[in-house]
């Protein structure tokens, strides 16, 4: 381990957060700040006050942090399709995104799949998740439990990529990835 002393006065300059973001997640139902766990005897171990682990592995009842980045961006599309301030309720976005006929629309390996579900099912709209077809009947059945309809393809992950784009273009249809592609920038792309 390298330890360099005059890091102890370092600061991060970064692009700062929308300040909007961690308002609209503590709206959103089982809503907790995450543990920090001392790790007191890595800390000893290492020479350090102190070492804490930040435990994300229940967010939002979920197992992964990916229902953080999948609400706010279904959040920010679908206000912005709509035409609702960010500061909109849930209730306000889903009776909008109901009145629109929105269906979101992804694809997932797993956990992402199942934020998006869980999303959809905070705003009681319709939301159809294409999985690989080497995706095992327990993760398909987590997600869908969450109320979206899974649609398995006879394929890879790349090919579920292809047949979210092709569902997606109907009306009503948003896409919602966690991956990107040239033309495809903006998480989750609104049409």
């Amino acid at each position: 381990m390298f330890y360099n002393p005059s890091a102890a006065t370092y600061q991060h300059i970064g692009p700062s957060s929308n300040p909007s973001v961690e308002p609209f997640h503590r709206t959103l139902p089982d809503y907790s700040v995450t543990p920090l766990i001392p790790l007191s005897d890595l800390a000893k171990q290492l020479g350090l006050g102190h070492v804490l682990l930040k435990d994300e592995s229940n967010r939002l009842g979920l197992p992964a942090f990916k229902i953080l980045g999948a609400s706010w961006a279904i959040h920010k599309a679908i206000a912005s399709r709509c035409n609702l301030p960010l500061t909109a309720t849930l209730d306000e976005l889903g009776a909008a995104a109901r009145e629109g006929g929105i269906e979101l629309v992804t694809c997932t390996e797993g956990n992402w799949g199942r934020a998006v579900s869980r999303m959809a099912k905070y705003l009681d709209i319709p939301a159809v998740i294409f999985v690989p077809g080497f995706m095992d009947e327990a993760t398909q059945d987590k997600i869908r439990r969450e109320g979206a309809k899974v649609i398995v393809v006879d394929g890879d992950y790349d090919y579920s990529i292809l047949k979210a784009r092709e569902e997606a273009e109907k009306a009503g249809g948003m896409l919602v990835m966690d991956v990107s592609w040239q033309g495809y920038t903006e998480i989750p792309e609104v049409r």
